[in-house]
């Protein structure tokens, strides 16, 4: 058997200091040192650029220059994304394109050629025939997607197998396993020796497991979770690989047509066609003024001139502004935090505002959308109603055995 193991790591723009340096000091320095100290063990890596940028400004240059040595010698392989973790099948197409692009820019800057992608990583694992077809016409040549995105089921895709995307030529998907990267992910596995124990009926097989989680759970969000990782590259079982490998080590090949879904998406809301839940659930009053309030900024700054006085501020604030964790922590799925749902909606607002020369009307509609915001998101608080979204949600989705905190 051979280990795959995929891990995001990112920070909002929204992000405090306080909270990048934390999760700096617990988790990403400690992936470096465990990496470097083990030659023998891999993974696949996204760095949100907008990461990259706070390890930087806060003085972190040694995590970046970390990473550069690491994939040099093949320990990391990096993966495309969006600059700012937008989602991207809920924007338009050329938004995607100016995200994936910035992002590869900037870690281009701090990386060097070495930051030389592959696969690519849509954020939330959020993905649409439309993005794939995207990522494929920007060079990229595989894409990672949920499980559930075959078939809508889990468990249906197999591990001894590479799959196509039908109708994309040498465009290949990967499928992210389920249930061990949510034992991951929960905390189930702190050492090797519990991980070896749950993998004992795949070990001997001919098989890969590919997980995917944040890679915050090591150390951060998992204190000491380190350990499994430290554990299983001195003992060189599992054997790790990267993900680009994956054909070179199995043959057999399927053509597929992924759906659309993301990694928290559950086979009940598949059922109901609801892919990517946490951030654009129907009938969600905060998701629906948010949305409105995120369209009206596209529009207002795609229709203003570059050479207009405020462009420039207008465009950067619109850029960080698309940043998925607003919606997500709006969803009550279960994540509710109303600081993060007023500081998203405040750089869509101030996008707009910025534009010197914009009509009263929309000055005063993107300040009422932002009002409005507010004033609902203060009032489910206030009137408990977020509290019993989230525990409907936690009694429908007993998989979801924690909450994550910030970072």
């Amino acid at each position: 058997m051979y280990w795959a193991n995929f891990l995001h790591i990112y920070q909002p723009p929204t992000q405090t200091r306080e909270i990048v340096c934390k999760v700096t000091e617990e988790c990403y320095r400690n992936l470096v040192s465990v990496l470097e100290s083990r030659p023998q063990g891999k993974i696949t890596l996204n760095i949100s650029a907008v990461l990259t940028e706070h390890l930087s400004r806060y003085g972190y240059m040694d995590v970046i220059e970390g990473l550069g040595r690491l994939a040099e010698r093949g320990q990391i392989e990096f993966t495309g994304s969006a600059m700012y973790h937008p989602i991207l099948p809920l924007i338009p197409e050329s938004e995607v394109v100016r995200q994936i692009e910035l992002n590869t820019k900037i870690n281009k800057h701090y990386f060097g050629e070495v930051y030389s992608p592959n696969g690519f990583f849509p954020p939330e694992m959020c993905y649409s025939s439309d993005v794939a077809r995207i990522v494929a016409r920007l060079g990229f040549s595989w894409v990672i997607v949920d499980e559930l995105s075959f078939r809508g089921k889990i468990g249906a895709a197999r591990d001894d197998t590479i799959y196509q995307i039908e109708g994309l030529e040498h465009f290949r998907v990967f499928f992210k396993e389920r249930p061990y990267s949510a034992g991951l992910t929960y905390g189930q596995y702190p050492d090797a020796q519990s991980f070896l124990k749950v993998l004992r009926n795949k070990l001997d097989r001919h098989c890969y497991l590919l997980t995917g989680t944040d890679g915050e759970i090591y150390g951060h969000h998992r204190p000491g979770q380190e350990k499994l990782l430290e554990e299983v590259f001195a003992q060189g079982e599992p054997r790790t690989c990267t993900i680009s490998e994956l054909p070179q080590l199995f043959k057999g090949m399927e053509k597929v047509t992924p759906l659309a879904s993301s990694w928290s998406t559950w086979e009940d809301e598949m059922a109901k066609g609801i892919p990517y839940p946490q951030w654009s659930y129907p009938g969600h009053e905060i998701h629906q003024l948010q949305w409105r309030l995120t369209n009206l900024a596209i529009e207002v700054i795609n229709q203003t001139s570059e050479s207009s006085d405020g462009y420039q501020e207008a465009r950067q604030l619109l850029d960080e502004g698309l940043h998925s964790c607003q919606y997500w922590w709006a969803s009550c799925r279960p994540w509710w935090d109303t600081g993060m749902i007023e500081a998203g909606a405040k750089k869509l607002c101030d996008a707009i505002q910025s534009i010197s020369d914009l009509s009263r009307e929309e000055i005063s509609k993107a300040g009422s959308l932002f009002a409005s915001l507010v004033e609902m998101t203060r009032r489910w608080q206030e009137m408990g109603k977020a509290k019993v979204l989230k525990q409907r949600y936690l009694d429908e989705h007993k998989e979801v055995t924690s909450e994550l905190t910030f970072g």
